[in-house]
């Protein structure tokens, strides 16, 4: 199982595995597929995005998330923490960055769907 993931690499994985429904939601997220983002959330979270995408056309999406995806360069899997055989929470860093963010999946029948954003993991900075 790789721990790195380069943007260049990155394509609809599935959801068999908490990391192949990560990349596919990193996927599709870079492309602004809207049908596939949805796809990779749990029901709550696809709620919270239609929401947000409401009315917005399939340009008003991809154009933001090329954007955002002409940044990204990829990311490392640091851990990954079994909770349950139906939960699991991936620490990921970015490539060039330092911080880590915690992604909560969970399994539905037998497919890996993400809980929602990421949240920032990393340890508080020491002053």
């Amino acid at each position: 199982m790789s721990n790195d993931y380069p943007k260049e690499t990155w394509a609809f994985a599935g959801y068999a595995s908490p990391d192949s429904a990560l990349e596919s939601w990193a996927w599709a997220f870079s492309q602004g597929e809207r049908k596939v983002m949805l796809q990779c959330l749990v029901p709550e979270a696809q709620t919270i995005l239609e929401r947000e995408l409401a009315g917005k056309s399939d340009g008003a999406i991809k154009a933001p998330a090329a954007q955002i995806a002409a940044k990204d360069k990829g990311y490392t899997i640091q851990s990954r923490e079994i909770i349950s055989g139906d939960d699991v929470i991936l620490h990921i860093s970015e490539y060039g960055s330092d911080r880590l963010t915690r992604i909560e999946l969970k399994k539905i029948g037998s497919d890996w769907k993400l809980t929602g954003p990421g949240q920032d993991d990393s340890p508080p900075n020491p002053r």
